[in-house]
């Protein structure tokens, strides 16, 4: 009985030492990590503009957009994602970002921009957006990160820069790069007579591609904020890093959505789409603190108390007279209308227009 008993015992603890074992080999078990990939929530869009050959505006004047709000709420967001995206992108297709709105624009000078007072929510590319559409040459000059590039005698389209009489071969020099179809460059001593750009207004802001051109003498930078301007052919990129502008590129009669495809790697700013805010009412063409002229072709606009046709009107106001635009716009009766100031101190509303006869009842002054 007692050596049975002693049997049992050591049975029982060899069982009992196997069954520990397997626990301790199950728990140091080697893992195979899971893998997520995380892939660019970009989409391909096609953003059509207007035919605007009869719709000329010199003017470009800030007014207030409500997509301010819309577009720093899109960035807190983009900005979380861009953290967790893969550093390299390679791009099959023109990018867009897919915003939770339409981001609206006005036609200046023919072609279709945005409002001047549209934000990205970057300080350094709003700043240098700013300085860009009030036209600032002293400002820009102060943005300006300055390439230092080894001069050259050698006679050859695009860089590095040429050596002025008397600069030995290789004298180190502080330039800007303008990358188009030929390369140049402006000195620092340069920078204060160059007239600037013609800009009709801000077109579309993206983040720089890592497979975007890039040189010692030509050296890509961080954004891409691209400008319309008044030749509605060409098209202005500054590539801009830490709020500097370290090259100006430029393009002649290239779609910029080439360009995005080529260069970005994320849509920061989409180019603008037509303002609907009014169906059916023609593009506008003015903003407050315009002057605008009455261009009906024989009849009197009527100068109204408030914006609508359903509301009392004040006078009739002949063809050719000047107003000062003072408030709106509001829409009624599928017309945009706006609250005017003639010379005389009477204010009233009167419609931008317009009908079969007339495709607008006013006109921006150039």
């Amino acid at each position: 009985m007692y050596r049975t008993a002693q049997l049992l015992c050591f049975i029982y603890t060899v069982v009992l030492s196997l069954l520990l074992l397997a626990g301790c080999s199950s728990s140091t078990e080697t893992r195979t990590p899971t893998v997520v990939t995380i892939s660019a929530l970009l989409t391909e869009t096609a953003t059509p503009v207007p035919d605007t050959d009869t719709v000329p505006e010199d003017k470009f004047q800030a007014t207030l957009n409500s997509n301010k709000t819309q577009n720093a709420a899109y960035l807190a967001t983009s900005a979380a994602f861009q953290t967790a995206r893969p550093p390299t992108v390679t791009l099959t297709s023109a990018p867009t970002a897919t915003l939770p709105y339409e981001v609206s624009g006005i036609l200046v000078n023919g072609v279709l921009v945005h409002y001047a007072d549209i934000e990205t929510g970057l300080d350094g590319v709003d700043q240098i957006i700013d300085i860009i559409l009030a036209g600032n040459s002293s400002e820009f000059s102060q943005r300006v990160r300055f390439t230092t590039s080894a001069c050259t005698h050698e006679m050859a389209l695009g860089g590095p820069e040429k050596c002025r009489e008397g600069e030995a071969e290789g004298t180190l020099v502080e330039v800007l790069p303008f990358l188009g179809p030929e390369g140049q460059f402006l000195r620092r001593d340069e920078i204060n007579e160059w007239q600037g750009i013609d800009v009709a207004g801000l077109h579309a802001v993206f983040r720089v591609s890592d497979q975007a051109y890039s040189s010692k003498d030509y050296p890509a930078g961080e954004y891409g904020i691209v400008f319309r301007t008044k030749d509605p052919q060409t098209i202005v990129t500054l590539q801009v890093e830490n709020g500097r502008i370290l090259r100006v590129d430029s393009s002649f009669g290239t779609p910029p959505e080439l360009n995005f495809e080529r260069d970005a790697a994320e849509i920061i700013l989409p180019p603008p789409n037509v303002d609907r805010g009014c169906p059916g009412a023609p593009l506008q063409r003015v903003m407050i603190g315009d002057q605008a002229s009455v261009c009906t072709q024989s009849d009197d606009l009527i100068m109204r108390k408030g914006p609508g046709s359903d509301s009392d009107p004040l006078r009739g106001i002949e063809p050719g007279t000047i107003l000062m635009i003072t408030d709106g716009p509001s829409c009624a009766n599928n017309w945009l209308w706006w609250k005017v100031e003639l010379d005389s101190g009477l204010t009233g509303w009167v419609a931008e227009g317009g009908d079969n006869i007339d495709p607008y009842f006013i006109c921006p002054l150039n």
